[in-house]
């Protein structure tokens, strides 16, 4: 490998320019080389924000034969796992936005290609590279607030994202993309929950259709029993007017609250004692995604957010999505590894 590595990133909507593009680029060795979208315009606006020197494709094989060593998926997500598997079998590198598959099947065949392959698969779960999250998880698994007994994690907001996220991606809002706020948002926070409160076993919920204009699911209520023997309660909206965003983490010695903003604090709570508050910008700064991709490229860390965490984490949607179907509890699919 040489010992520049040349990246290149398909997709040129939003997340390349707010996330994939910028974190290349703070990067030392490191050059987006090549880009690609079906739609020319968008190659042009990335490459005058972020990479002037990239060459511009419309056609995926011929960009995935350009040279390059590592590639971004920042695609519409019912094209993850092809492109993913296509740039895996070129014998690139991937770092694929979330959710990383449409299903846990197809989770499954990106990861098994990266392993056949021996390429780093890492999905863009973006939380993990917060520091704030960091913090509550360390908070709950050193056991300030004890063991957890109830979580609940509330996102809310008043436009689907194709309105005030993206203005025009009307992918968000299709069910034939894989559209809908269980693997827009819910695919977010469902995992952290996990990540801080212990393995999800099995959930049930209530979804719903409440924007008469599209055909995927704006509002899911799930509550989720984990294998710990707390519950859970996870609430997504994309139409109420007023949004919010916070988790909140009942111990059996105290609660966590974590509200989803440096402006306001992670908040300890114990008997007895005066609330402690953890500030934003107290915290440590941690290594960015694209960082964390390209250090385990290297062989410096191993992925923080690999292929098998996105997987659980397309697992945990898809017992959202069943179970809102069924009005049933179901189990959360689990893998086993050969």
């Amino acid at each position: 490998m040489a010992e520049q590595l040349r990246v290149g990133i398909i997709g040129c909507g939003k997340i390349a320019h707010v996330d994939h593009a910028p974190g290349y680029n703070t990067i030392p060795g490191v050059k987006i080389v090549a880009l690609m979208d079906i739609l020319p315009k968008k190659i042009r606006s990335l490459q005058k924000a972020h990479a002037p020197d990239a060459e511009g494709y419309t056609d995926l094989e011929k960009f995935l034969a350009s040279g390059l060593d590592a590639v971004s998926v920042c695609t519409p997500n019912y094209l993850h796992c092809s492109q993913t598997v296509a740039a895996l079998k070129a014998g690139l590198h991937v770092l694929c936005e979330k959710p990383m598959a449409a299903t846990p099947a197809d989770a499954t065949k990106m990861i098994e290609t990266a392993r056949k392959m021996g390429k780093v698969l890492q999905i863009n779960h973006t939380l993990h590279y917060i520091p704030i999250f960091r913090r509550a998880a360390e908070i709950v698994q050193a056991g300030t607030i004890g063991t957890p007994i109830h979580v609940r994690c509330v996102r809310s907001g008043g436009s689907t994202p194709d309105k005030g996220w993206s203005p025009g991606a009307k992918w968000f809002v299709t069910k034939a993309c894989a559209g809908g706020i269980i693997l827009d948002i819910g695919v977010h926070m469902a995992e952290i929950m996990q990540t801080i409160a212990g393995k999800i076993a099995e959930i049930a919920a209530y979804t719903d259709i409440r924007t008469k204009t599209i055909d995927v699911v704006d509002n899911a209520t799930a509550l989720m029993r984990f294998e710990n023997g707390a519950t859970g309660v996870l609430e997504l909206s994309w139409t109420t007017p007023v949004g919010a965003m916070l988790m909140e983490v009942y111990g059996t010695r105290g609660t966590m609250r974590l509200f989803f903003n440096k402006e306001n604090p992670l908040e300890v709570l114990l008997p007895g004692k005066q609330k402690t508050k953890v500030l934003y910008p107290k915290l440590k700064k941690l290594p960015h995604s694209q960082l964390c991709f390209i250090n385990a490229i290297r062989g410096k860390a191993p992925s923080p957010t690999p292929g098998e965490l996105g997987r659980e984490a397309v697992a945990l949607c898809d017992a959202i999505a069943r179970s809102g179907a069924t009005r049933r509890f179901v189990p959360v699919q689990k893998f086993e590894e050969a």
